[in-house]
């Protein structure tokens, strides 16, 4: 399902995870390899034991049961969950969804956010990836929501901030064009605050 889009909305950035997301389910696919090739050569051998030979097809079986299911669950669905899972930067909004299947989507919107900061581990900076991590909310409540793995990081949070900064101008217009009646009252219309800064 693509991201549905508000009146004038534009999305600036869609992206998934750095492929460096993938290698824990690189790794899972070799080792689980490498351990199936030597457990069904093992049970196999005419040298085993007379009660390992007479019940060779039983863990031929097992050996195979086992190794499906780390594949399924190590390898397939890890890489399954990276192509589904998609990063949006709009406009109005920080979103990360999945296109199809279950929604789990995490929506901030610009005017929320606080403050960004890009945070990298020796691995990551190699890749060229890494995560960034935004701090947002409002009325002193504020959280802090971790964007995993982004490739190119360093540009992505540059890109957040030149739409974090058009936002607020906007915002600043609109309130301009259109103060709110304690604004009128104060006879200030300029003084409002739209967050903190990066």
């Amino acid at each position: 399902m693509l991201l549905k889009l508000v009146d004038g909305e534009q999305v600036v950035v869609r992206t998934r995870a750095h492929p460096r997301a993938l290698i824990p389910a690189v790794v899972n696919l070799l080792v689980t390899m490498a351990l199936m090739s030597f457990l069904l050569g093992y049970v196999s051998r005419d040298t085993q034991p007379e009660f390992i030979q007479h019940y060779s097809h039983i863990f031929v079986f097992l050996i195979w049961a086992a190794g499906l299911l780390s594949l399924a669950f190590g390898t397939v669905k890890p890489v399954m969950t990276w192509m589904n899972r998609y990063t949006y930067l709009t406009t109005e909004r920080i979103v990360q969804k999945n296109l199809v299947g279950a929604a789990q989507a995490t929506v901030i919107p610009l005017a929320l956010v606080a403050q960004t900061e890009v945070k990298q581990s020796r691995m990551q900076e190699l890749a060229g990836a890494g995560d960034v991590a935004v701090v947002h909310g409002a009325f002193g409540q504020h959280q802090r929501t971790r964007l995993r793995d982004m490739p190119d990081a360093e540009q992505f949070n540059t890109l957040l901030a030149q739409e974090l900064s058009a936002y607020r101008a906007r915002a600043q217009a609109r309130r301009a064009q259109h103060p709110a009646p304690h604004d009128i009252a104060r006879g200030d219309v300029h003084g409002a605050s739209f967050g903190g800064g990066l």
